[in-house]
């Protein structure tokens, strides 16, 4: 018997569970302990909660390690500034000239580098709203007795439970 069968089954007490563990990516970190707690007290008694509150904690795990990428790449971007700014000086050379390359590079490398660590934390701040927005509304899926997948995480916890016997 496969998963998707468990939700038509579901009280009003495992959907709100289930609900409250993909809600609690509203809270970096803090909603990560959330949804853990939730699979830990709640694993052995709801096999939908399970998966649910499993699927929350890894797509907020996922989340967080992907933040962290995020940032490191926006440091990259923003003490690049101070690396690439001797070059563009030295590039430069004689502005008197207009038609200089050195003139056409400096520019590119300053207009670089101080619009590339701006966009970089505009697209972070974006792509994490949509993933709140993801998550939650996964939660309001689960409130009202739907299954829900995360679109790659799902599937592939679903396939490590039905391998490890979880979901009989």
């Amino acid at each position: 018997m496969e998963l998707k069968d468990v939700s038509a089954a579901t009280t009003q007490d495992e959907r709100i569970l289930a609900a409250l563990a993909h809600a609690s990516v509203i809270l970096p970190f803090w909603g990560l302990i959330g949804a853990i707690v939730v699979w830990v007290t709640q694993r052995e008694k709801s096999r939908f909660v399970n998966f649910q509150a499993l699927q929350g904690a890894t797509y907020q795990l996922c989340l967080i390690v992907l933040s962290f990428v995020g940032g490191g790449c926006f440091m990259v971007a923003f003490f690049g500034i101070g690396l690439l700014m001797p070059v563009g000086m030295l590039a430069m050379g004689d502005l008197s000239d207009p038609n200089a390359a050195g003139g056409v590079i400096a520019i590119l490398i300053a207009i670089l580098t101080t619009f590339l660590p701006f966009c970089l934390m505009g697209l972070f701040f974006l792509v994490a709203a949509a993933c709140v927005c993801y998550g939650l509304y996964g939660a309001v899926l689960v409130l009202q007795g739907n299954d829900f997948r995360y679109a790659i995480i799902g599937p592939r916890l679903e396939q490590y439970l039905n391998q490890e016997g979880e979901i009989a």
